[in-house]
């Protein structure tokens, strides 16, 4: 009989009924036949790695929905049911929205178009309706919200009589509810709410977008207003006035976006014209390029502070070879110069030798006896002479200047070859292509300035491979190399896009989590880890385990990045002692 009170009988019987009863030793057999001889249910398997496929599918384009992906990831970490059961009944418990009642807006909106109103024509009013339309395409409350927006603006420019206008332009008698006037607001702002309501109308002014506007005007003339004593200004009036700056505000907001959204399209037309015209100067292909894989994404802060980066190196350094590219040129053309000159005074030297030969020919056709010949013959000896040493120090200068020209020309190539590949090798480290510690300077001060201006959190990742010396020693320096690029393949496999990693030097990396709190990023590395176990390193055939020791920090308040990576270097030196392939998390 088993005691099924213990769980080693009970594993134990389980392995004999499965070669009794001749039953394949799968999991799942496995598991219900345990079920069934310790008398227990059996509970669903944790489909993880479904799960976690899920979760790398969810939408992270806002903090919230970033928010939701990674509480997640948070619970399928912790492997059990009742966590990701909880996060989604809290998830899904969301308030009920009012219903939109459109049949009064369109009534109330079809009212004031026909109405008349003051300062606005049919085709002003019909352009504002076109704008509301297409910046709320497909967000039905947004629309909702801002038809409502522009029924108020239309509202206060009506007439005093407030009448329909018909075809021949008199007035007519109104069907159906129109827009239902609020009743006055008394009273006045309280002191500092007005002083910070004059501040924030200050600021909006400055804006650049806004310079010279009417809408800086009107904010400016808002913000004089509020901070005076009250000269009899209903505050009614104050709000109205706001209100229909906010409306003002939401134009030139669209507007900018238009402009922004044109002059994109614009530079894609003209990168896509230059790549065409240019398609043979290979050294201005690798930026056009890198423009296009820019604006094949959206645009942020983030994206344009790396192009800028990476822009401004490329540039400097291609400034650098294209100095030396044309000096080479310069030395190439001057030597070419210097043996055309050669070549001519060669020639004339030649010239001179015939000249003088002729000569000493008639003089021999000439002679009358020997005694002549004699000094005609030394002549001609001496003049062959020296042309011979004329010719052959020309030799000689044209083998130099031969072997000069072919040293121009290769460094001239080699010049152009380092042209092409400076736009990959600025920032990237060779060997993993992941950013160098250059890159990772750059990296590092653009995600500390982001998350200090939105208030985020930003976490540095600091892990070293585990036995790598070891790795080297018994397999050679080249399956050490391949063994870190398996470790950074499978590290962005299992990134955001908006992470960056680094070699910060050997073995080690710095891994960046914008957006991300310290629990979470420990969880996220640790993550990596499972996911760097599930796929064996082969090294000529055999197996390797690659794991890594990791420290992780939050940098805080005022912290200089490089202090929050001393943290995790440290953090990461106690997961080493600890017995490796472990996440810590840095102490403040």
């Amino acid at each position: 009989m088993t005691d099924t009170s213990q769980p080693s009988e009970v594993a134990r019987e389980t392995l004999r009924q499965l070669a009794m009863r001749r039953i394949a030793p799968t999991p799942d057999n496995y598991r219900a036949l345990y079920h069934e001889i310790a008398g227990s249910v059996a509970e669903d398997a944790f489909p993880e790695r479904t799960l976690k496929q899920i979760a790398a599918a969810l939408p992270r384009n806002n903090q919230e929905a970033l928010r939701l992906a990674l509480d997640f990831e948070a619970a399928i970490d912790l492997g059990e049911w009742s966590a990701l059961r909880t996060l989604l009944v809290d998830r899904f418990s969301l308030p009920s929205k009012p219903d939109l009642n459109w049949a009064s807006l369109l009534r109330d909106l079809i009212t004031e178009w026909d109405r008349r109103q003051t300062g606005l024509t049919q085709a002003r009013k019909r352009e504002m309706l076109e704008r509301v339309l297409t910046s709320s395409a497909g967000n039905p409350a947004k629309l909702f919200e801002r038809l409502q927006g522009l029924l108020r603006a239309w509202g206060r420019n009506s007439d005093e009589e407030g009448s329909p206008i018909t075809g021949d332009g008199q007035a007519a008698e109104t069907e159906g509810p129109v827009a239902v006037e609020q009743p006055p607001v008394s009273g006045s702002p309280p002191p500092a709410y007005a002083d910070l309501l004059a501040t924030l109308l200050d600021s909006l002014a400055g804006q650049p977008q806004l310079a010279n506007t009417t809408v800086a005007s009107e904010a400016r003339e808002l913000a004089s207003l509020l901070r005076q004593p009250s000269d009899g200004t209903p505050f009614a009036t104050l709000l109205e006035r706001v209100d229909k700056l906010r409306t003002s505000l939401e134009w030139v907001a669209e507007d900018q976006h238009a402009v922004r959204d044109a002059l994109q399209r614009v530079l894609q037309l003209l990168l896509e014209n230059i790549s065409e015209l240019v398609l043979d100067d290979r050294w201005l292909r690798g930026q056009i390029v890198l423009m296009g894989e820019m604006f094949e994404r959206p645009l942020d802060v983030r994206t344009l502070g790396e192009l800028e980066s990476r822009l401004r190196d490329v540039i400097h350094r291609q400034g650098a070879i294209k100095l030396e590219l044309n000096d080479a040129q310069s030395r190439l053309k001057q030597m070419l110069a210097s043996f055309v000159d050669r070549l001519g005074d060669f020639s004339d030297a030649t010239g001179e030798y015939h000249d003088k030969i002729e000569l000493c020919a008639k003089r021999i056709e000439g002679a009358a006896d020997i005694s002549e010949l004699t000094d005609v013959i030394a002549e001609v000896m001496r003049e062959t002479r020296t042309v011979q040493e004329s010719t052959l120090r020309s030799r000689n200068e044209i083998e130099e200047l031969h072997a000069r020209v072919n040293d121009a020309n290769a460094e001239i190539t080699r010049l152009q070859l380092e042209l092409e590949q400076t736009s990959e090798l600025i920032r990237h480290d060779p060997l993993t292509g992941v950013l160098n510690r250059k890159g990772l300077d750059e990296a590092l001060a653009r995600e500390t300035a982001l998350a200090r201006r939105r208030g985020t959190a930003l976490c540095i990742g600091l892990l070293d491979v585990d036995n790598f010396k070891q790795i080297n020693d018994v397999h050679g320096h080249q399956t050490g190399d391949e063994a870190l690029q398996h470790l950074v393949d499978v590290v962005r496999e299992n990134m955001r896009p908006q992470d960056s990693v680094a070699r910060y030097g050997g073995e080690e990396f710095v891994i960046l989590l914008p957006d991300t709190q310290l629990e979470s990023a420990v969880a996220t590395l640790t993550r990596l880890q499972r996911a760097l176990t599930k796929r064996f390193f082969l090294a000529r055939q055999q197996k390797l385990l690659i794991t890594f020791s990791a420290g992780v920090a939050e940098l805080c308040e005022h912290e200089a990045p490089e202090d929050a990576i001393d943290r995790a270097d440290k953090a990461m030196y106690i997961a080493k002692r600890s017995g490796k392939n472990r996440v810590i998390a840095a102490g403040t």
